[in-house]
């Protein structure tokens, strides 16, 4: 084709056939992801007493969870949120699944939680440059090859949380669980415009009679993020948590689309998908499901084990922006199937999980954010211009 570089219709073949691979791929691991909810959901509902010798293949398919939900928690991984993960920040949010019952034994089961996250700047590089690339074979390359940016941002991380937990008469009265967390996040801007993301924590979850025998858990994650356009985004990564002794890696996918003007769609496989609709500007609704859970050291028979909790949740959530320093959301879900197990480190041979009845449970959260995030910037200043 007149004034195209030699090669080029080979290159836009090989383009669309990455394409298509990359959504079978997509496609593959969105029903691999539907087929292991819909696994969970059995696991909470069915509560089958395992073998001994199944026990590290049941402890490995529940960290799985506990690891996925650890990623992103309760959030959708829209460009919104993204941007102030790396953003200085205060949230403090609050936590209630109402009491519900144990199937098919007596007993119930009651959970309060309420945390704080601190994230604050460590160190933070902008910089444009410019150099004339004469092998471009438009305008458009030779700005987006010619421009040279050098921007990146590491955050630290601060992070406490309280809980209580009831699960009578197993448990015999209330139990207080507490949780810290130290880590660090960081953004870059690569020389082919994609975002690369990671974060790495230590983190101790404990109930209080069992703090002299706490036992550190790290995670962290790596991913890029390619941004085509103000909402529509697509990123991939892989998340590694070392929990009691068991490493568990898990790779993950995800991104946001739009729907027609107001909706759009949001997803981080397997953990969530969520359907986003921006009532007006500051103020967006979220309807979605997913799953959730944790992990927490307990004191049992004078002995320290682990307290799991796993579920599976539909939700609405309301998000609503007050100037551009404080957000408030809301958020009201239902529990389709969860579970509470015990399980000494290492592995699962406790008795069988307690399967609880399907229940409501709502959270509410403040953000207040101050201070600049590098990647907005890189949003308005850089990606704009590229994307154009």
């Amino acid at each position: 084709m007149r004034g195209e570089p030699p090669f080029a219709h080979q290159n836009r073949g090989i383009r669309r056939v990455m394409r298509r691979a990359m959504g079978t791929v997509a496609g593959w691991w969105a029903l691999l992801s539907l087929s292991f909810m819909v696994t969970a959901a059995r696991w909470s509902v069915q509560g089958t007493k395992f073998a001994s010798v199944n026990g590290m293949r049941t402890t490995g398919l529940l960290l799985f969870a506990l690891c996925m939900a650890s990623i992103a928690r309760a959030q959708t991984f829209d460009l919104d949120q993204f941007d102030q993960l790396f953003r200085p920040r205060l949230r403090v949010e609050g936590r209630w699944l109402p009491r519900t019952d144990v199937r098919r034994e007596p007993g119930t089961f009651e959970d309060r939680s309420a945390s704080a996250l601190l994230t604050f700047p460590v160190h933070s590089t902008f910089n444009v440059g410019a150099q004339l690339d004469l092998t471009a074979g438009s305008l458009a390359e030779m700005i987006k090859n010619g421009v040279r940016v050098r921007a990146s941002q590491v955050m630290g991380t601060l992070r406490y949380g309280t809980r209580e937990v009831r699960l009578d008469p197993q448990l015999a009265g209330p139990r207080t669980f507490h949780t810290a967390t130290a880590g660090a996040l960081g953004v870059k801007l690569t020389r082919r415009f994609r975002v690369l993301f990671w974060n790495v924590n230590v983190n101790v979850s404990e109930e209080d009679r069992t703090f002299n025998k706490a036992v550190p858990r790290f995670g962290g994650l790596i991913g890029w993020m390619k941004v085509k356009g103000l909402r529509k985004q697509f990123f991939y990564g892989l998340a590694l948590n070392w929990s009691d002794g068991l490493p568990i890696p898990v790779p993950f996918i995800g991104g946001s689309a739009p729907m027609g003007e107001r909706w759009s769609i949001n997803y981080v496989l397997p953990l969530q998908l969520s359907f986003t609709n921006r009532i007006k500007a500051g103020t967006r609704l979220d309807l979605g499901a997913g799953l959730d859970g944790s992990r927490t050291g307990i004191a049992l028979l004078e002995e320290r084990q682990n307290l799991n909790w796993s579920g599976l949740r539909i939700f609405a959530s309301l998000r609503h922006r007050f100037g551009g320093h404080v957000s408030l959301r809301v958020e009201a879900g239902y529990l389709m199937a969860h579970r509470v197990s015990f399980g000494t480190p290492g592995r699962d041979d406790a008795d069988a999980p307690y399967r609880l009845r399907p229940g409501p449970y709502c959270t509410v959260g403040v953000n207040v954010l101050f201070g600049k995030s590098v990647l907005r910037r890189v949003m308005d200043e850089v990606l704009d211009q590229a994307l154009r």
